[in-house]
C-alpha cells in the first residue's frame, strides 16, 4: 500500500535548496527528522510539550542541532518567525498513541496557512497531510484551498481504493 507519509517524505527530499522549513505539527518528531536532514534550519511547532521533548531527544540522538522547537499553536507562527520559508509541513489530526482529545482544528490551521503564505518564498511548498476522522477540518481546508489565487498551484493526492487513508494537499507558490 502507498503510504502518504512516504510520499510526503519523498516530496521533501525532492525539493532542492531548503533553507528554512517549518514543521507545524511536530508530534514525536519523525517528520521533523526528515526536514532537518534536508534543510538548513527547521522551526517546529506543537502544543504538547511532552511530544516536543521526545522529538528533541530523537533529533539530538541523530546528531542534529539545526532546529528550534516551539511549544505553541501553529496559528501564532508570526510571533516566532519573520524569515522567508521554503517548505512548510502539516501532519494534521492528533498525536499518534497520544491523547485523542487534543487535535488540530480548522480555524487555527487555516489561520496559520494564511500566515505561512505571507512568508512563503517563490517556489515555496506547503504540504498538508489530512485525515478523514476530522471531517470539519478536512472540508474547511478543501474549501480554503479551492479559493487560492493562481499565484499558487494546489494539488490533491488520494489513495482511491482504500478506506480512511490520509490525503495529501500540496500548495506551491508559483508567482
Amino acid at each position: 500500500m502507498i503510504k502518504i507519509t512516504d510520499l510526503t517524505h519523498k516530496l521533501i527530499k525532492e525539493k532542492t535548496s531548503i533553507n528554512i522549513a517549518v514543521d507545524m505539527t511536530v508530534g514525536w518528531g519523525n517528520d521533523t527528522l526528515v526536514l532537518v536532514s534536508n534543510s538548513e534550519f527547521v522551526y517546529g511547532f506543537d502544543i504538547q510539550k511532552k511530544a516536543l521533548d521526545k522529538a528533541d531527544i530523537l533529533l539530538k540522538e541523530n546528531g542534529f542541532a539545526n532546529y528550534q522547537l516551539i511549544n505553541e499553536n501553529h496559528e501564532f507562527i508570526l510571533n516566532h518567525i519573520n524569515q522567508k520559508i521554503d517548505l512548510c509541513l502539516y501532519n494534521l489530526g492528533y498525536l499518534p498513541k497520544g491523547d485523542k482529545t487534543i487535535f488540530t482544528e480548522a480555524t487555527s490551521t487555516i489561520n496559520s496557512l494564511k500566515s505561512v503564505m505571507t512568508l512563503l518564498n517563490e517556489d515555496g511548498l506547503i504540504i498538508l497531510v489530512v485525515y478523514s476522522h476530522n471531517k470539519q477540518e478536512r472540508e474547511n481546508l478543501f474549501s480554503f484551498c479551492k479559493t487560492l489565487s493562481s499565484e499558487y498551484d494546489v494539488m490533491y493526492y488520494q489513495v482511491m481504493n482504500k478506506e480512511n487513508c490520509p490525503e495529501l494537499i500540496t500548495i506551491k507558490k508559483v508567482v
